[in-house]
């Protein structure tokens, strides 16, 4: 079953009531493997089973996540970890991400509490496998400008950029505040007021720059990078690190701490 057959399947409602908040988003995310079918609160329980054994998720990524593990086992984790911005603790390197801690082990396995998508296992096994080897140079890039970002920047507007916008026109304070407690320091220099810089991963700094609305002018939002991005990750991994950073800021408002 692929994505439009499951979307078909479903209630059709977008009732926003999954963390996708669509059917059709819903459906790409449980054939990749990113979501569950029983997220979906419409469903009946009946209906869940017999697509339960209608799917198979594509298998892709759990493919490049040996490959990456055995990329992982090769590195000695004593002389990166200072370079990763990591700790070893047990044999294992830990490293925080997003507000979570997650723990890599020598053989390559990725642990964390709570659920954990491939592609989170995918972005940390790259980062590591890096080796923490570059030096951040403080210049700040576009998305646009990264290596392979120009043919995905509209992705990156879309999935990224127009939606954390709406969240900071929605609530500019309750954003600034979740904001503050990710660790994001507001910063100066920059053609707005309204500039935070946040660490995704410990070598992997961002800048949000949010101008509000005014008279002739809409809101708008740019995320910008350290020049050296793109060599800790690809831009699909930089992509779904900022995705990430949005949906646990919805989230955050969502439990009534802003937004």
């Amino acid at each position: 079953m692929n994505q439009i057959e499951l979307y078909k399947k479903l209630p059709k409602k977008n009732c926003g009531r999954c963390s996708l908040k669509a059917c059709m988003p819903f459906a790409i995310a449980v054939i990749k493997g990113d979501a569950e079918i029983s997220e979906c609160p419409l469903l009946t329980e009946e209906e869940m089973n017999t697509l339960k054994g209608s799917i198979t998720p594509s298998d892709w990524r759990e493919e490049l996540i040996i490959k990456l593990g055995e990329d992982v086992r090769r590195l000695k984790f004593g002389e990166i970890a200072e370079g990763l911005g990591a700790t070893i603790r047990d044999g294992a390197l830990v490293i925080a991400c997003m507000g979570r801690e997650f723990s890599i082990s020598p053989d390559g396995k990725v642990l964390s509490a709570g659920r954990m998508t491939p592609w989170m296992k995918i972005l940390l096994l790259q980062y590591i496998k890096t080796g923490g080897k570059e030096r951040l140079t403080g210049a700040w890039a576009s998305y646009h400008d990264l290596k392979g970002g120009m043919v995905k920047a509209s992705s990156f507007l879309r999935e990224c950029e127009d939606p954390l916008r709406e969240l900071l026109d929605r609530d500019l304070k309750g954003v600034a505040a979740i904001l503050a407690r990710m660790g994001a320091e507001m910063q100066g220099g920059f053609p707005t007021t309204h500039a935070w810089r946040l660490y995704l991963l410990p070598k992997f700094p961002v800048v949000i720059l949010y101008w509000p609305e005014e008279e002739d002018f809409p809101s708008k939002v740019k995320i910008l990078f350290d020049s050296t991005a793109d060599t800790f990750l690809d831009v699909e991994s930089i992509m779904f690190l900022v995705e990430g950073l949005v949906k646990n800021i919805e989230f955050a408002g969502e439990r009534g701490k802003g937004v």
